[in-house]
């Protein structure tokens, strides 16, 4: 008997292609989506926390003190403090400016209070001392030029 003789050509390759899940369902009878529709897509990772607000400015002050004829406005100088034994650092604030002294001022100073570092200019009231068990409001910030 003659021995095979090896094969040498080869079929063409078939590839099947099958969707396994349908992207989504949609009754042809009724016209309407199942009572039940699959899970919602999960993200992986998880999303992360939101990022931080940006940072706020901070607020700039000016104290205003009265004098015989006219105000002054001396900014807020937050001077450094030193260690016990150590030498104080120098600090040294701008020097006051005129400022017109606002309507009504009675104080012999106020703080003039500018939010966020930039914009309007507010004279911000104290908290008026409350009967106890009482609620109470401060009057409202009193809009100023800034100095």
């Amino acid at each position: 008997m003659a021995a095979r003789t090896p094969r040498r050509t080869f079929a063409a390759p078939f590839v099947v292609t099958l969707a396994a899940i349908p992207a989504c369902y949609h009754d042809a009878h009724t016209g309407q989506t199942p009572a039940n529709p699959p899970p919602p897509v999960v993200t992986n990772p998880p999303p992360t926390d939101p990022p931080p607000p940006p940072a706020q400015k901070p607020n700039r002050e000016w104290r205003i003190t009265r004098g015989k004829d006219s105000c002054l406005a001396f900014a807020a100088a937050n001077c450094p403090t030193a260690p016990a034994g150590q030498p104080v650092p120098t600090c040294n604030p701008p020097p006051p400016t005129k400022y017109p002294c606002p309507d009504g001022m009675t104080d012999a100073a106020l703080i003039v209070t500018q939010l966020g570092g930039e914009g309007d200019c507010f004279i911000l009231p104290e908290m008026p001392k409350c009967p106890p068990n009482t609620a109470c409001n401060p009057p409202p910030p009193k809009k100023v030029q800034c100095p």
